[in-house]
């Protein structure tokens, strides 16, 4: 039996394209925790891309047990295939990422003393590492390690979902939010100036009360002076303290001797006149 020269080609092309598929679908990035010391100074956590093309690590963490337990591994940038790399995380890490040989040491809470609150890797029977996918929601958990004596790694939880502002026009959201403050700001400010007014008001008639009360009684600033200073009114405050009439009641007794002083001077001087003008 003859095959067709066509039909031959096409059984051709059909089973490379099919080796293309399997040989495309076996090439991929696989990148794994290999190895983790959770006892050592400083922790160390190794890290490989076991697969068969390059992988962007933009968005990729490390997690531990504790929320606050995170390490951004997008400083490695991109890991070639078969290539390892090492996070070293507390004391004797080393204090920016640095080479070694052909491998990169990044470091995580580094420490210049040892301070064992900047470990995140303990043999405490709780301890772990996590290694997800967070360029985008939900993340997806990669690989993941146990520290010696950890029999159980809780099942990863995802972050909160981020929150949409609220649907509004440009005229809208942003500026309602400032027009509740500024008329927040503008209660509090005409509050402030009817305070601000009733205590010019008070200190209006205080002054007309102290001004008036400084005419009448000039002569008694003297006594004001030498116990409490200018205008500090703690002459009269103490006088009234000790018992004795506020320094006002000084101040009037004085000016009324003057009167009745002036008055009897005038007498006395008219008749003076009288009889210089009676005399020949």
């Amino acid at each position: 039996m003859t095959v067709p020269k066509g039909a031959g080609l096409l059984a051709a092309t059909t089973v490379c394209s099919a080796l293309a598929v399997v040989s495309s679908a076996g090439a991929a990035a696989d990148v794994q925790v290999a190895a983790v010391d959770c006892l050592g100074h400083p922790r160390r956590i190794a890290i490989k891309n076991m697969g068969d093309t390059a992988q962007d690590l933009t968005g990729w963490k490390l997690l531990s047990d504790n929320p606050n337990e995170v390490f951004d591994l997008g400083v490695a940038g991109t890991v070639e295939p078969g290539v390892t790399f090492y996070v070293f995380n507390g004391h004797l890490a080393p204090p920016e990422p640095q080479q070694a040989g052909s491998q990169w040491i990044y470091p995580w809470n580094y420490t210049p003393v040892l301070d064992e609150s900047a470990f995140v890797l303990h043999e405490d029977g709780k301890d772990f590492i996590r290694l997800v996918d967070a360029i985008q929601y939900p993340w997806r958990e990669v690989s993941r390690m146990p520290c010696p004596g950890t029999t159980e790694i809780p099942p990863l939880e995802q972050p909160a979902t981020p929150t949409p502002p609220p649907n509004a026009g440009p005229d809208a959201g942003g500026n309602s939010g400032q027009t509740d403050s500024n008329q927040t700001a503008s209660a509090q400010g005409d509050g402030a100036q009817s305070t601000g007014a009733s205590q010019n008001a008070a200190a209006s008639g205080n002054t007309a009360a102290n001004s008036g009360a400084g005419t009448a009684a000039q002569p008694g600033n003297g006594s004001a002076q030498a116990a409490g200073g200018p205008s500090s009114g703690v002459g009269a405050l103490q006088l009234q303290a000790r018992g004795g009439p506020p320094l006002v009641v000084h101040s009037l007794s004085l000016s009324f001797l003057g009167v009745i002083a002036g008055v009897a001077l005038a007498l006395v001087g008219a008749r003076m006149l009288r009889r210089a003008l009676r005399r020949p």
